[in-house]
C-alpha cells in the first residue's frame, strides 16, 4: 500500500511552523506496513503543489493525506478533485500554536480545513479529516485507523471468495448480487461444485490424508467421533486448501448440508473450524455477506471470529449466540474442554464438529448486510459471561452494553440477516473507516 503525504501553506502565514509540524508528523507515521511517499517541505506555491500531486499520481498512491500546514490556495483542491476522484483523501488540520511575541494567527489551519472540506462536499468526493495538536495521540490514532481502513478497501478490491455448492435450502439471503458485490466492494466470486470437491477428495494420496488425521487427533483434548469421520474431514480440508492455492482464493463459504451428508456421509463443521483456525475465513451455509463480515474483521484483527446464530435472550437480559460446531479451537478459554464430536444436530454418527468453552471478555457482534440502496454494517458490543445452560456445539452468552430489547428491535426493524460474527476485539473505529471508504451505512445497537 502507498500513502502520499504533503503539506500546503501560504506566504503570509508562519509556514515555517507548518513545515516543522510536517517533519514531526512524518516521523510519527512512518511504518513498515505501507510505503510513505512524502515531500518534507511545506508547499506554498502552485507549481510545487501540482508537481507533488503529479508524483503521487504517477506512483498511484492508495491514500492521499493533505496537511493544512497553514491557510492555502483554494484552487489546489480542484486539482485534487479532478486527478484523485477515486483516491481516498484525509485532510489534516492543526490547532493554533501560541507563539511568543507574534500577534495574529500563525497558521489559520482550521479555516483551510473548513474550506477544503466544503469544496469536497460540493464535489461529492468522499473524504475524512483529523484536527488537533501535532503531538496529540488521538490525531495519530485517527490517521492510522484511516490507513487501516483504506488498506482493507484495497485488499477487498483484489479479493476472491469461493462458494462451495451454493446456499443451503431456504436460506435465500445467503446469496448476494454478485455484480453489485464486485462493483461496490471489489470482491470476485468463484464457484466450486460439491461433486468436483468430493471427486478430488477421493484422489488425495492416502499418506497425506493419514498425516492430516494425526494432526487432527492432536488438536483437541478429546475425540468422541469415529476415525472414519476424522478421515473424511481431513480429505475435505485438504481438498479445499488445494483449491485455494490453485485458484488463489481468499475465503470460502460452504453449502454444508444436505449434500455432504447424502453423498459423503459426513458433516463439515470441523472442516470449517480448522480452516478458520488457520486464518482461512470460511462461513457456514453458503452465506456470502456473512463471509464478507468475517473477512473484513480478519483483515483488521488478523484473528478468526465466531460465526453464529443469535438464539436467545434470557429473563436476566443475557443474550446467547450459538452454532453447531464450526468455531475455531483457538477461541477456547480452556484447552481441556476442546472436543471433536459427532454433529450435534445432524447426529446419526456423522461428524466431526467442535465443542468447547468459548472465550469470554469484551466482544463485538457484527454483520454486513446487503441493503436496498447500500450495504449496511450492524454492530453492537458486550461482554462474554458464563453460560446459563449446558449446550452441545459452540455457545457464548453476552451481556450487551445496550438494552437487549433494543438490540433485537434494531435487528428486526432493519431486517438484518440471522448470521453474525463475534469478534473478541473492539474494532469499531477501524470498521467505521472501512465503511466510510466503501460507502457502507452503519447501524449501531
Amino acid at each position: 500500500m502507498k500513502v502520499g503525504l504533503m503539506s500546503v501553506g501560504f506566504p503570509n502565514f508562519r509556514y515555517d511552523i507548518g513545515e516543522k509540524f510536517l517533519k514531526q508528523s512524518i516521523e510519527k507515521i512512518k511504518n513498515d506496513d505501507y510505503e510513505l511517499i512524502y515531500n518534507d517541505s511545506i508547499l506554498i506555491y502552485e507549481e510545487g503543489i501540482i508537481n507533488q500531486l503529479n508524483e503521487f499520481k504517477n506512483k498511484q498512491v492508495d491514500l492521499l493525506i493533505l496537511q493544512c500546514g497553514t491557510y492555502s490556495y483554494g484552487s489546489i483542491m480542484n486539482n485534487i478533485i479532478n486527478e484523485f476522484r477515486e483516491t481516498p483523501l484525509l485532510l489534516w488540520g492543526f490547532r493554533e500554536p501560541v507563539v511568543e511575541g507574534f500577534r495574529g494567527l500563525p497558521l489559520n489551519s482550521l479555516c483551510a480545513l473548513n474550506m477544503f472540506g466544503s469544496f469536497l462536499k460540493k464535489a461529492e468526493k468522499r473524504y475524512a479529516y483529523v484536527y488537533g495538536d501535532v503531538d496529540e495521540a488521538s490525531v495519530y490514532e485517527k490517521v492510522f485507523n484511516t490507513i487501516k481502513g483504506v488498506k482493507v478497501k484495497k485488499a477487498l478490491s483484489h479479493s476472491v471468495f469461493c462458494i462451495i455448492g451454493g446456499r443451503v435450502p431456504g436460506f435465500y439471503l445467503s446469496n448476494v448480487d454478485e455484480l453489485r458485490l464486485r462493483y461496490e466492494i471489489g470482491t470476485e466470486i468463484k464457484h466450486y461444485s460439491i461433486a468436483s470437491l468430493l471427486d478430488y477428495c477421493q484422489k488425495i494420496d492416502q499418506k497425506r490424508v493419514n498425516d492430516e488425521v494425526e494432526k487432527i487427533k492432536n488438536e483437541v483434548a478429546l475425540i468422541t467421533t469415529t476415525h472414519e469421520m476424522i478421515e473424511k474431514g481431513a480429505r475435505i480440508f485438504l481438498a479445499i486448501k488445494d483449491f485455494k492455492e490453485i485458484n488463489h482464493i481468499d475465503a470460502f463459504t460452504i453449502k454444508c448440508w444436505p449434500e455432504f451428508q447424502s453423498l459423503f456421509g459426513c458433516s463439515v463443521c470441523g472442516v470449517v473450524s480448522r480452516l478458520n483456525n488457520e486464518g482461512i475465513m470460511t462461513s457456514c451455509e453458503g452465506d456470502v455477506s456473512g463471509l464478507l463480515t468475517m473477512y473484513i474483521q480478519y483483515l483488521i484483527t488478523k484473528e478468526p471470529c465466531f460465526f453464529v446464530d443469535f438464539v436467545n435472550v434470557n429473563d436476566k437480559g443475557i443474550g446467547k449466540v450459538w452454532h453447531c460446531g464450526p468455531a475455531p479451537i483457538c477461541m477456547t478459554r480452556d484447552a481441556s474442554s476442546t472436543k471433536y464430536t459427532e454433529h450435534p444436530t445432524i447426529k446419526q454418527g456423522m461428524g466431526f464438529a467442535t465443542e468447547f468453552l468459548m472465550r469470554q471478555g469484551r466482544l463485538m457482534m457484527i454483520k454486513i448486510s446487503e441493503g436496498q440502496e447500500r450495504y449496511r454494517l450492524f454492530l453492537t458490543k458486550g461482554t462474554g459471561v458464563d453460560e446459563d445452560r449446558d449446550l452441545n456445539g459452540n455457545q457464548a452468552d453476552i451481556l450487551f452494553d445496550s438494552d437487549p430489547n433494543h438490540v433485537i428491535d434494531t435487528i428486526m426493524n432493519h431486517g438484518i440477516e440471522h448470521h453474525y460474527a463475534i469478534v473478541y476485539q473492539d474494532i469499531e473505529k477501524e470498521l467505521i473507516e472501512v465503511c466510510r471508504w466503501l460507502n457502507i451505512d452503519i447501524i449501531k445497537a
